[in-house]
């Protein structure tokens, strides 16, 4: 154990510079993350809807259907006749056009409901929005109208007590939600970059291992009482250290933002440690298997960055991805950003198959690593 710790604090003074690179990335994805969840814009083109109303009933229901699209939707409401709101329309100053029409309230208590004509121009997502709400309204008024059963005086009493205004408007709702969004897309974004970043410099590690082979190291090994064993924990325990560190400045600075999180803290800490480990592995085994330091650098920055690309660190990898998509399951990064996404989209989504999945990884990385080495070591004795 005394021997791992020696290694350990000798790999600290020789890569002061690969601490500070981990610390330094993990306080830059900090920045990345706060700069994009205060950016200007928003997910939803505007808060408020605007859509035009003409009231052919003047009857308590259309009162009501107005307050419904106004109190509880968020909706601008403007009264006007169909020429005035035609205009409007065409220059796209409201998003629709809804026309009550002539006894509505009575064909609704008689339970032979009339339909609200609407008039949209090819703004498809708006008019969809407005027709979905406006047909969820319907239902609850038909509803009410069955429970009535042609009685005036009932429908009126049980449309009285179920219009009360809904605290939470729609442009509320967006405003959450944009918010919720732009975290988590902010949030994988920067993790994402981090992940790139990490990968790279544990090169400086592969790079520790290939110097200590060319300079002899592993073959004065047989003549110390230092194992080769204890040689590779110790590095491997300071690069761990290096992830590690930047792994909880990111993350605990991040959710400290106050903001709504995709995932849970402990989750988001454990899947990066788990990756951590298997890049440290990867590096051990990269310096096993290169021989020269141009080359190690190549391998390892290549795999830090089209490895990320192709993982998914930086967009979603899906299965229309074709070939490319199937290529992505093959690094622990696509597992990572899967869970992830999946998981601030359904806290349902089971993690555990992704997280078996990088731990074998790991796990395998570093038992290929041990074969190689002592396959190594046994022919320089």
């Amino acid at each position: 154990m005394s021997k791992i710790l020696l290694i350990f604090k000798n790999s600290i003074l020789r890569n002061k510079l690969t601490l500070f690179l981990a610390l330094g990335t993990a306080a830059l994805m900090i920045l990345v993350f706060y700069w994009q969840i205060n950016a200007d814009g928003t997910v939803y083109a505007a808060d408020t809807i605007s859509v035009g109303v003409i009231d052919n009933d003047n009857s308590a229901l259309s009162e009501d259907l107005r307050g419904y699209l106004e109190n509880s939707l968020g909706m601008e409401i403007v009264t006007e006749d169909y020429d005035f709101l035609s205009t409007l329309l065409i220059d796209r100053k409201l998003s629709a056009i809804i026309e009550v029409p002539h006894e509505f309230e009575n064909a609704m208590i008689s339970g032979n409901p009339g339909q609200l004509e609407i008039t949209t121009l090819d703004d498809y997502e708006n008019s969809a929005f407005i027709e979905a709400y406006l047909n969820s309204y319907m239902r609850g008024i038909s509803v009410i109208s069955q429970a009535a059963d042609g009685n005036a005086e009932a429908f009126s009493e049980m449309l009285t007590s179920q219009s009360t205004p809904n605290t939470i408007t729609l442009a509320e709702t967006n405003s959450q939600t944009d918010r919720r969004v732009k975290t988590a897309d902010a949030y994988n974004m920067s993790f994402g970059f981090m992940l790139m970043m990490i990968s790279g410099i544990t090169v400086f590690i592969s790079n520790q291992i290939l110097v200590d082979r060319q300079l002899g190291t592993f073959s004065r090994m047989k003549c110390s009482s230092l194992k080769s064993s204890e040689y590779v924990v110790g590095i491997s325990l300071f690069g761990i250290l290096c992830c590690t560190a930047a792994n909880l400045l990111f993350n605990l600075s991040a959710y400290s933002a106050g903001e709504e999180m995709p995932v849970p803290l402990l989750l988001a800490l454990g899947i990066n440690e788990l990756f951590m480990l298997f890049s440290v592995g990867l590096a051990v085994l990269f310096a096993l298997l290169v021989n020269n330091q141009r080359a190690l650098m190549t391998v390892g920055v290549g795999y830090a960055t089209i490895g990320s690309m192709l993982g998914g660190a930086w967009f979603p990898i899906d299965i229309e991805f074709g070939f490319v998509g199937s290529i992505a399951k093959i690094f622990p990064q696509y597992w990572l950003m899967e869970t992830l996404r999946e998981y601030s989209g359904d806290p349902d989504y089971n993690i555990l198959p992704n997280i078996l999945i990088i731990a074998l990884a790991a796990v395998l990385v570093y038992l290929i690593s041990a074969v190689i080495f002592t396959r190594k070591n046994a022919h320089n004795g």
